[in-house]
C-alpha cells in the first residue's frame, strides 16, 4: 500500500513538473506577427509579454531583429498565415529556427497585409536585462521634441534569465542630458509608480538611462562609479547596462543608473522639500522670483535652515532654465537640486556659506576645510583626476550640506562620458594622460577654480597620494581581469548597438575611436594604464608599472589626401604613433583619423588597421 502510494506521488510529481515545464516553454516563445504593415516578435516570458519591432536600415534596406537576453533558443513560431523561411514553407503554428548573424530571405503572408519580402538577420543580447518602455501615445516624437516633454506610460523589466522583475505603469519618461542631449540616441529620465530596487539598484522611483554615445567601450561611466565607490565617497550612484525597447523599437545599450537625488538610497539627507510642502500645502503653485544673482520660489520658511541641501555647479547655459540657484562671490553658477522649492531664506543661506567657501578657496587658505570636508574633496577630485575628465568643475559637479552638519560635501560623482580619454578635441589635452585637471578652468572659462587653488594646501597634498595608493588595488584587479569581463558581459548588447547606430555617428563625435568594439576596449585599459604609471610618478607612489594591451600583430596604417594614397606604415599593435608623412600646411589642413573624424594625436595608440586623411584647404 505504502509503495503504491509512493509511486502515486512520484507520478503525480513528474506529471506537474511536465506541465510546468510545458508552461515555461509556452511563456518562452517568440511568436512572428504583422502589426500595422510591420513584422514584429511578440516575445513571451513566464510573466510578461512584449512586442520587437523588424528594424530596417535605411542606407541599405537590410532588417533586423534585435532580440533580448531572455530568449534562451533560436525558434519562431509562424503568428501570421505563412511564412517562407529558407526555401521551406511553414503555416501559422509551424516553428522555424534561426541563425544567429546570418540573413535570411524571408516572406510572410498575411491575410490583412498580403505578402512581404524581407532580408532579416537576427541578433541576440546576452546576459543584461531588458528594458521594455511603451509610451502612451506610441510615439518618440514628442519625446524627443524636447527634454522637457514627458509622457506617462508603462514598463517591463525582463532579466537575462527570463524572470519578469519588475512590471507596472509608468508615470513619468523624460529626456535628460546636457550635451548628450544633442545626440541621435537620446537619454531618458524614467519615474516609477512607486519605490523599487530596479536591476537591483538601490530602491528608489527615479531613475535615468545613459545612452554611452561618446564612450567607444560602452564602459566609461560605469568604472567612474566602480571607481567612486572603492575610494568610499558617499552616496555613489551605481548603475548597470540594459537592452532599452520603446515601443517595440529596440534601442540600443544603456547604462540604468540611480538618479543624483536626495532621498534614501540616493543622497541620504534631510529633506528640506518635505518640510517645505509642510508650511506650503500649494507649493506647486508657489510663485517664483528671480534677483540677479540668485533665484527660487517665494514661500513660507519653516523651522530648518541649515539642510539638506544639494547643489550642482553648473554651466552658465544650463543655470538659465533651472528654478533656483545662485551665483557664488567669485561668479560661478551653482544650481540647487534640492529642495526642488527652495524658499528665499534657503537660497540665500547656502549662498552666503558657498560664498565662505569659495572666499577661503580664493585665498588658498587652509581655514577652507573648517567649512568644506576634506576627504570627499579629496576622493572626488581622484575620480575626476584620474579619469582626466573633461567636464571637471564645468558642470554636474555636485555639493551636499546636511541638516546639523558644519560641512559642504563634494559629490555625488557624476557624468563621465567625456573622460578615460574619450574626448579628442581642441589640443587633444584630455587623450594626453600626463594632463591634469588641476587647472580646467583656465581652459574653460565658466569652471570653478576650487581644485586649483585647494591643489597645493597642505592638507589636500598629503591626503591625496594617501588615498590614490589605497585604491591602486582596485585597478590592479581592473585591468588584469575586470574590463574583460565587462567587455564580455556586454559584448553581444554592445554588437547590436553599433549595427543600430554605426550610420547615424556625427562627424568628430563618434562612438568611439575605433571601428572594432574591442579596439576601443584596449584603448580604455591603455589609457588607464598609461594614466595610472604618470599618476605613481607625479605623487611619488611606487608600483610596478601597469601594462598597457598588446596583441603584438602589426597593423597597415593607411595615409591619404585628396589625390590619392600618400604613404603606407605597419605598426605594432598598442603603439603610439609619434611620425607622420609631411605635408603642406598651406595646402592641407592636417591628418585626421578617417574612422571618428578627430584630430590626429600621438596618444592615442593604433589598435587596429587605421586611415588617415588629410583634406585640402577650401
Amino acid at each position: 500500500m505504502r509503495k503504491r502510494y509512493c509511486m502515486g506521488l512520484m507520478l503525480a510529481l513528474a506529471i506537474i513538473m511536465a506541465l510546468c515545464y510545458l508552461y515555461v516553454l509556452q511563456n518562452n516563445s517568440v511568436i512572428l506577427e504583422m502589426a500595422d504593415g510591420v513584422p514584429v516578435l511578440r516575445v513571451s516570458t513566464q510573466q510578461s509579454n512584449n512586442l520587437i519591432t523588424l528594424w530596417e536600415d535605411e542606407e541599405d534596406g537590410k532588417s533586423y531583429f534585435f532580440l533580448p537576453s531572455c530568449i534562451d533558443h533560436h525558434k519562431v513560431t509562424v503568428g501570421t498565415d505563412s511564412v517562407q523561411f529558407a526555401g521551406e514553407t511553414y503555416e501559422k503554428g509551424d516553428t522555424f529556427i534561426w541563425e544567429e548573424d546570418t540573413e535570411h530571405i524571408v516572406s510572410i503572408a498575411d491575410d490583412a497585409y498580403g505578402v512581404g519580402h524581407y532580408e532579416i538577420t537576427f541578433m541576440k543580447s546576452e546576459n543584461v536585462p531588458a528594458v521594455f518602455i511603451n509610451t502612451e501615445s506610441g510615439d518618440l516624437s514628442y519625446l524627443h521634441e524636447d527634454k522637457a516633454n514627458y509622457e506617462p506610460g508603462d514598463i517591463c523589466v525582463v532579466r537575462s534569465d527570463g524572470v519578469t522583475e519588475y512590471q507596472n505603469v509608468l508615470p513619468r519618461i523624460s529626456g535628460r542630458g546636457n550635451s548628450t542631449w544633442g545626440y541621435e540616441k537620446k537619454p531618458y529620465s524614467i519615474k516609477l509608480a512607486a519605490d523599487y530596487p530596479l536591476c537591483g539598484l538601490d530602491k528608489g522611483d527615479t531613475f535615468r538611462l545613459l545612452a554611452l554615445w561618446r564612450e567607444g567601450s560602452k564602459m566609461d561611466n560605469k568604472i567612474a562609479m566602480d571607481l567612486a565607490e572603492a575610494l568610499g565617497l558617499s552616496y555613489t550612484a551605481q548603475g548597470t547596462w540594459v537592452d532599452l525597447y520603446m515601443n517595440g523599437e529596440y534601442r540600443g545599450i544603456y547604462l540604468l543608473t540611480e538618479s543624483v537625488s536626495v532621498g534614501k538610497g540616493r543622497v541620504d539627507i534631510y529633506s528640506l522639500e518635505a518640510e517645505n510642502r509642510q508650511y506650503n500645502p500649494d507649493i506647486d503653485n508657489a510663485v517664483p522670483y528671480a534677483e540677479e544673482d540668485n533665484k527660487g520660489y517665494l514661500l513660507e520658511s519653516g523651522e530648518t535652515i541649515d539642510g539638506g541641501y544639494l547643489i550642482e555647479k553648473d554651466h552658465p547655459k544650463h543655470y538659465e532654465v533651472e528654478a533656483n540657484g545662485f551665483l557664488s562671490s567669485s561668479g560661478d553658477h551653482f544650481t540647487i537640486n534640492a529642495p526642488k522649492h527652495a524658499s528665499k531664506e534657503q537660497v540665500a543661506y547656502i549662498q552666503e556659506y558657498v560664498g565662505n567657501v569659495d572666499t577661503l578657496a580664493q585665498n588658498g587658505d587652509s581655514a577652507v576645510w573648517e567649512y568644506l570636508d576634506l576627504d570627499s574633496f579629496v576622493r572626488r577630485f581622484l575620480v575626476d583626476e584620474i579619469a582626466l575628465n573633461t567636464d571637471t568643475g564645468l558642470t554636474s559637479m555636485y555639493f551636499y550640506k546636511d541638516k546639523g552638519d558644519d560641512k559642504l560635501y563634494s559629490g555625488p560623482a557624476w557624468d563621465y562620458d567625456n573622460a578615460f580619454g574619450e574626448r579628442n578635441s581642441g589640443e587633444g589635452l584630455y587623450v594626453n594622460y600626463f594632463e591634469t585637471i588641476v587647472n580646467n578652468n583656465e581652459r574653460l572659462g565658466s569652471a570653478i577654480d576650487w581644485y586649483q587653488k585647494l591643489y597645493d594646501t597642505p592638507e589636500m597634498q598629503e591626503r591625496v597620494a594617501e588615498e590614490y595608493e589605497k585604491v591602486l588595488p582596485f585597478f590592479e584587479e581592473l585591468i588584469a581581469t575586470g574590463i574583460d569581463e565587462y567587455a564580455d558581459w556586454i559584448g553581444a548588447s554592445v554588437k547590436m548597438d553599433r549595427v543600430l547606430w554605426e550610420d547615424k555617428n556625427i562627424k568628430g563625435d563618434s562612438s568611439g575611436k575605433y571601428a572594432d568594439y574591442y579596439a576601443n576596449v584596449r584603448y580604455t585599459k591603455y589609457f588607464i594604464a598609461q594614466r595610472l604609471n604618470y599618476l605613481c610618478q607625479r605623487w611619488e607612489v611606487f608600483h610596478e608599472p601597469f601594462t598597457v594591451p598588446s596583441t603584438g600583430q602589426m597593423h597597415k596604417v593607411t595615409f591619404s589626401v585628396y589625390e590619392g594614397v600618400v604613404d603606407i606604415m605597419e605598426v605594432m599593435d598598442g603603439m603610439e604613433l609619434w611620425e607622420l608623412p609631411e605635408y603642406d600646411a598651406s595646402k592641407y589642413q592636417g591628418w585626421e583619423y578617417e574612422y571618428s573624424r578627430e584630430k590626429y594625436s600621438p596618444y592615442i595608440p593604433i589598435y587596429e588597421d587605421m586611415g588617415f586623411y588629410n583634406a585640402k584647404w577650401e
